[in-house]
This record gives C-alpha cells, structure tokens and sequence, in this order.
C-alpha cells in the first residue's frame, strides 16, 4: 500500500510535465507558423511578383485602349468647334456672374422702386442668367465638332458638346442613320432619333459623307407603284 501511494504523486508530476511539455511545443510550432508566415508575406521575391503581376495588367489595359483609339481615324472636323467653345464658355460666365449678383440687384431694386423695381430688374437678371446658354445649346447641341471611323468594326463615332462643355460621342453605322425628308434646322441626318449637323465640304474624304448618308444607295423614286396596281385591280 506504501509504495502504491508513494508512486501516484509521481505519476501526477510526469503527466503534469508531459501536459506542460506539449503545450509548450504547440505553442513553438504555431509562433514558427505565424513568423513563417509572415515572412513569406514579406519576402521581396513575393512583392517583386505582385509588382509585376499590377505592371503586367496595367500594360495590357492600356495596350487595349491604344489598339482602340490607334484604330480610330479622323474624317471630319468642325472649323466652327474653336469659336463655339468659347461663346459658350463666355455664356456660362456672365451666368454665373448674373447668379451671384441677383441678391444685389433685389436689395438694390427694393431700395429703388419697391417690389416691382426688384421684380423687374431680377427678370432681365433671369433671362440673361438661364435663357441665353439654354438657347445657345439648344442651337449647338447638334453640331458635329469631330467625326472619327473605325475601320476595324466600320463604326462612326460622331462628338457633341454638352451644356457645360464635356465631349458627348455617339457610335453609330451607316445603317442606324435616317435621312429627313424635310431636313429641320441644324439637322443633317438623325442617329437613332438623335438629330445632327455635318458640313459636307468638311470631310476629309467625301466618300464617308456618301455612306453615312445613303447615296451610295439605289434610290427610291416613290412611286407608289403597288398601291396604283392594286387600285387597278380593285
């Protein structure tokens, strides 16, 4: 009985030190994983093949874009682009201009003649602060600066100036364009229910100017000749 009870404390110590024992080993082994990790992590080799991987997919996204604007040609640009930047840049100015000087000419309106004073003078404010770059885009807005062909997918790209000056484009083919046969104003052919202006003296090459608006074609006289046939036979 004696040495029964003198043996269980000592196989309490080495179950004590083999638990002491392999937590001390698990805890070596993931502190080496997490270093190793981390290392890994930040190795130069890995960051040399990160950086080259980014190059990589940079180069090959503007190598796209380069093979899409190389194969776009210019055949029309508007001599009248210049000079229509510039009074719409003039108009949006004096806007901005009439809109910040509107609480002046109300208080000064007001001192002047009362109510109808102020009224009248921030109408005129008004107008020449909203109408006139309204009207001018109105007139503008069809006005074809540039014209570029793709010979690739035989595309037309047609570009505009929007209100406040940004490029609008418009990709088209000869097949989405319709001739008016009364043409409005500023109106040379419609893109998709979209009207625009072209000068035909303007292109580079006169044959685009044919193809976009259907000359190339074989023409329809209109005649009606079915519907008088029918009558007939009727």
């Amino acid at each position: 009985m004696f040495s029964i009870r003198s043996a269980l404390p000592c196989r309490r110590q080495l179950a004590l030190m083999m638990s002491n024992l392999s937590r001390h080993a698990h805890v070596q082994s993931s502190c080496g994983y997490a270093a190793w990790s981390r290392a890994t992590l930040h190795s130069p080799q890995l960051k040399q093949q990160k950086q080259q991987q980014h190059r990589w997919l940079a180069t090959q996204t503007a190598a796209g874009k380069d093979s899409e604007a190389g194969n776009l040609k210019r055949i029309y640009y508007g001599t009248l682009a210049p000079r229509m930047k510039i009074v719409k840049l003039f108009s949006l100015t004096t806007s901005l201009a009439g809109l910040a000087a509107q609480p002046i000419l109300l208080e000064q309106g007001m001192k002047i003649g009362g109510t109808g004073m102020a009224v009248f003078l921030c109408t005129i404010g008004g107008f020449f602060t909203f109408v006139t770059p309204l009207l001018l885009h109105f007139i503008t807005k069809k006005y074809v600066t540039e014209l570029h062909y793709n010979p690739v997918t035989e595309e037309y790209t047609a570009t505009t100036i929007s209100l406040l000056l940004l490029k609008i484009k418009t990709t088209f083919r000869p097949s989405d364009v319709t001739v008016p046969e009364v043409p409005g104003m500023f109106t040379s052919f419609l893109v998709k229910n979209r009207p625009l202006f072209v000068d035909p003296a303007l292109f580079d090459d006169p044959e685009h100017y044919v193809r976009i608006m259907g000359y190339d074609k074989p023409i329809d006289f209109k005649l009606n000749l079915k519907s008088e046939t029918e009558q007939k036979q009727k």
